[in-house]
């Protein structure tokens, strides 16, 4: 995992927040650099809880696998979320989310700025239709999203920017914003270290869909995180994350005590991931 691993670090977390949030994965933002060879990886990783965009889906340790296929700046990902305990609609025992992601970084020169296009398939396979009369995402209805992240490498060895456009072209049907900034440091040939801060935004449409109706746009989830990563075997990586998710006041927080499992938290994970 040196190979590219605080731009890959930086991608996983611009999906909000850390390991339990992998929606996206970008390999090599190194701004148009591009890469002739096929990269394989497979990661799993042992979550305090499953925490999405400030919805506390589970208060349980969950289990979190992914698979990533990269080449030519294009990446394939499969992330899935095992609940072992009950989760928000009380799943346990079972795959409660299933996400496909397929991202592309564009071979540009943009002085110093790295852009990404791509389309994520939520699916929810044991949550469906168990909560009826709960708000859409509550149903957990499958969706799709269409995303744009733009990520500024001016100063990368000291601060990383980025902001991720989500747009639901399915279900939800709203636009959600999140904004990063992340402090990475190599502390040698072998360990890393982060921190940094994110918070998103929601349309209308969007918070309705997730938070319940008539809710106004506006910021949703702030997020504080830090991670340390180490190189145990040249292709074998582990890393440990911590992260405080906290909600916006108002109808949002009111609406996380109803709907999920909290309205702040607390959490984090181990993972492991190895490169074929």
């Amino acid at each position: 995992m040196k190979k590219g691993m605080v731009f890959g670090m930086v991608a996983v977390l611009a999906a909000s927040g850390a390991i339990a949030e992998n929606e996206v994965v970008m390999v090599g933002q190194a701004g148009g650099s591009d890469n002739s060879q096929v990269e394989v990886t497979a990661e799993v990783a042992l979550v305090s809880a499953h925490v999405w965009r400030g919805q506390v889906r589970n208060n349980d340790f969950v289990v979190q696998p992914q698979l990533t296929i990269a080449q030519y700046g294009v990446s394939f990902n499969v992330w899935g979320n095992y609940d072992l305990g009950n989760n928000f609609v009380g799943i346990s025992g079972d795959f409660s989310e299933l996400d496909l992601s397929l991202a592309y970084t564009l071979p540009l020169d943009l002085n110093d700025v790295a852009i990404d296009l791509g389309v994520i398939g939520y699916n929810y396979p044991a949550n469906a239709d168990r909560a009826a009369g709960q708000p859409g995402g509550i149903n957990s209805k499958s969706t799709t999203e269409l995303f744009a992240t733009a990520t500024v490498l001016t100063l990368k060895d000291y601060v990383i920017p980025s902001m991720t456009f989500f747009g639901d072209v399915d279900a939800a049907d709203g636009v959600y914003i999140l904004f990063d900034v992340v402090a990475p440091y190599q502390v040698s040939d072998y360990l890393w270290v982060e921190g940094g801060a994110s918070a998103g935004w929601g349309n209308t449409s969007y918070n309705d869909y997730y938070w319940g109706e008539n809710k106004d746009k506006g910021f949703n989830d702030f997020n504080f995180y830090g991670n340390c990563s180490y190189e145990i075997l040249d292709n074998l990586t582990a890393s440990v994350n911590l992260t405080y998710t906290l909600l916006n006041g108002g109808a949002i927080r009111n609406s996380a005590k109803s709907f999920y499992e909290n309205n702040k938290k607390f959490w984090g994970g181990v993972n492991i991931a190895y490169d074929f």
